[in-house]
């Protein structure tokens, strides 16, 4: 029956991604991701064809070197799901398939842990509550690290707990190759040391020798045997891969209603309690509770506490990157999802008992009861991933007052490009011959040409993303990503109609301005 209901649910989390695959227009990191990808996986059918040529040290350099400011696993997996799926699966499906998978196995991994902590109701609703998330949604669509580094953390969360409990070396060795694609997926995994160690030894002391094998010894060994550029100058490239991260580059963010190079420290708490349904945050509030007393805490639970902590706190860190919402701590949102798994336990035990109140046997009346009640509390997230689709990276729970609200209140309305799919829908109904359009900013050219090259778009559009031209161009055309906005762009939203926008209910997504609002903002400009 445990098995039955994993694979449903690995097929409701699964199937609508693949589905909806194409709904989603392509973002900034993904064309380099895939593309990356496919040389990746082109290295390993070499290898798997025993061509001896492809472990010469010139290869790997050549191979590996591509975009080797990020682990492998998600590149490598999206370049082996484009060489199996790329004739049968259209458009991006093909390689987006792997951010499925890692979005439906966290779905099983969190029924399966959340049993453990809360039993099989409380199991249950945290992997519906985590999947009818609507940011966590998204990213479950995208070529791109986040998916796969919150799934691996939590999966490696769970199988260290599962093996540390049944102080089993099996288990341990499947935590330590969790651990490995983990380290494989994002840097985010180096901080999972940083609480399953502790964790470990507060609750399963005598057991370190497992919790090492697994964190120490078995982690990184798979994580240098799938990533080869590793092979090579091991020591040196490591330090280039680490050093990378710590000199990363922080991007403008708009919080708040202020532009900011790096947010204050209550950014990732504050992004996190308005990007999650709100009735998912108050029952994560009431899990939390309840595995914070000692009458109630198990290692499980308090597991969960542990990890919430490691996932937010570093980038609550004054020098931590914090853009593009809730993206760089995505691996929150898995926990979250337990702990709501909580709540929602003790509530449906209440319910439950005074629905079998000397009534010993309505049994199956409390079980409807308690279904209907789930249904009703994850029914704001399932309507919110409607409701957004698939623009829900612009997403805001009723704390913010919705995307309209939170955008009024100065937070970004939407980031990563992927509404710039839409501009053929107005730039292909222009009647002018080779129109030209001043993209902000100039970054995202590359997808409107990559839309020309495909024939999505009409070839004789022409970009330019110098803002001095803005007074000779036809159309000024930009995301509502206020962190690059410019003056033009201000004087534009404050102060012209757009003649054409991307819409989510009134929360403008994407404006283009025509000849004449540009002069006028031009005019409002001039000293």
């Amino acid at each position: 029956m445990e098995c039955v209901l994993v694979c449903a649910l690995f097929v409701v989390a699964f199937v609508p991604v693949v589905v909806t695959a194409n709904d989603y227009g392509i973002t900034y990191d993904e064309p380099h991701y895939a593309s990356a990808g496919v040389s990746y996986a082109e290295w390993w059918a070499r290898v798997f064809r025993a061509d001896l040529r492809a472990f010469r040290r010139d290869e790997i350099e050549e191979t590996w070197g591509l975009n080797h400011e990020h682990p492998p696993l998600q590149k490598c997996s999206s370049g082996f799901a484009q060489r199996w799926f790329g004739d049968v699966l259209p458009g991006l499906a093909a390689m987006r398939l792997p951010s499925g998978v890692w979005f439906a196995l966290a779905v099983c991994a969190l029924y399966l842990f959340g049993r453990r902590a809360w039993g099989r109701r409380g199991g249950l609703f945290a992997a519906l509550a985590f999947a009818a998330m609507p940011r966590v949604t998204a990213h479950a669509h995208f070529v791109a690290l986040d998916m796969a580094i919150t799934a691996w953390f939590f999966i490696t969360a769970a199988l260290t707990a599962e093996a540390l409990r049944r102080d089993s070396w099996p288990w341990t060795a499947a935590a330590g190759l969790s651990f490995g694609l983990a380290l494989m997926a994002k840097l985010n995994a180096f901080f999972l040391p940083a609480m399953l160690i502790p964790w470990g030894l507060v609750y399963y002391r005598t057991r370190w020798p497992k919790l090492a094998a697994a964190l120490v010894l078995i982690g990184p060994a798979v994580f240098w045997l799938g990533w080869p550029w590793l092979w090579i100058d091991s020591v040196p490239h490591l330090g280039e891969y680490l050093g990378f991260h710590l000199r990363h580059a922080a991007y403008n963010v708009w919080y708040l209603g202020r532009l900011y190079r790096y947010a204050p420290w209550h950014y990732p708490f504050v992004m996190t309690a308005v990007a999650t349904p709100t009735v998912v945050l108050v029952l994560a509030l009431m899990g939390a509770a309840l595995a914070c007393p000692r009458r109630g805490r198990t290692p499980e639970r308090a597991l969960l506490l542990f990890g919430l902590a490691i996932a937010l706190l570093p980038s609550a860190l004054p020098a931590s990157p914090k853009y593009n919402g809730v993206r760089l701590f995505l691996p929150t949102f898995p926990f979250l999802a337990a702990l709501a798994g909580g709540g929602f336990a003790w509530l449906q035990g209440l319910v439950a008992r005074n629905a079998r109140a000397g009534r010993p046997r309505r049994g199956t009346l409390s079980a409807l009861i308690c279904a209907a009640l789930g249904a009703v509390l994850l029914s704001p997230g399932v309507r919110g991933v409607i409701a957004t689709h698939p623009y829900q990276l612009a997403y805001y729970n009723a704390l913010a007052g919705g995307s309209e609200g939170a955008t009024r209140r100065g937070f970004e309305a939407i980031y990563w490009g992927q509404v710039f799919e839409e501009a053929p829908a107005f730039l292909n109904a222009v009647e002018q011959t080779s129109p030209r359009v001043l993209l902000i900013p100039k970054g995202v050219i590359y997808l409107l040409e990559f839309q020309q090259q495909t024939g999505v778009l009409r070839s004789d559009v022409e970009f330019t993303g110098d803002s001095a031209e803005a007074g000779s161009v036809d159309y000024v055309m930009f995301q509502a990503m206020q962190s690059d906005y410019t003056d033009l762009c201000w004087s534009l939203v404050e102060g012209e109609e757009p003649a054409w926008a991307v819409r989510l209910g009134r929360t403008p997504l994407l404006l283009v301005y025509d000849r004449e609002a540009v002069a006028e903002a031009l005019r409002g400009l001039s000293p």
